[in-house]
């Protein structure tokens, strides 16, 4: 329970940061916390106890990488803003995975990708969920495997 209350913690700077500036005084993401945060979760995870008990060796394997990996990144930063805006996705993109592995919900963790607006040079952000992206690409295939299948009344003949 202690370490959903962290995660959620951190979720909701990470919300913060990764969220358009409102204010100029927005906080950041405090990323001692977040290497607190994950130096506890590699503990747990490398002993399988606990939480981490069921989780297959291979999963935890790969969460010990995808740690090593984001803390060669943060390393000598103290905040997120102190990232570039890629940094900043890949850590989100980390963190959520770490999350959703950890908490057994792939389906509810967020990607954020950096989408280019067509017609413009501008860029957005969008984040959905694995669960969302899974169902559009269900659809678009479903769609797809219809087109030119008549299935009612096709131009009046039946």
């Amino acid at each position: 329970m202690r370490l959903r209350s962290l995660f959620a913690s951190l979720a909701i700077c990470a919300g913060l940061v990764f969220a358009p500036a409102i204010a100029a005084d927005t906080p950041s993401l405090d990323l001692d916390a977040v290497r607190a945060q994950q130096a506890e979760i590699r503990a747990g995870a490398r002993a399988a106890s606990g939480i981490y008990e069921n989780l297959p060796e291979a999963k935890r394997n790969e969460l010990v990488s995808r740690q090593d990996r984001m803390l060669a990144m943060i390393q000598g930063k103290q905040t997120a803003d102190d990232l570039s805006e890629s940094e900043k996705l890949e850590l989100f993109n980390t963190l959520e995975w770490i999350e959703a592995t950890v908490n057994r919900a792939e389906d509810s963790r967020m990607v954020c990708e950096v989408r280019k607006i067509i017609g413009s040079n501008r860029r957005e952000r969008v984040c959905r969920t694995v669960a969302q992206i899974r169902a559009e690409r269900e659809y678009a295939r479903d769609h797809m495997e219809r087109r030119g299948v008549c299935e009612v009344n096709c131009g009046g003949r039946e």
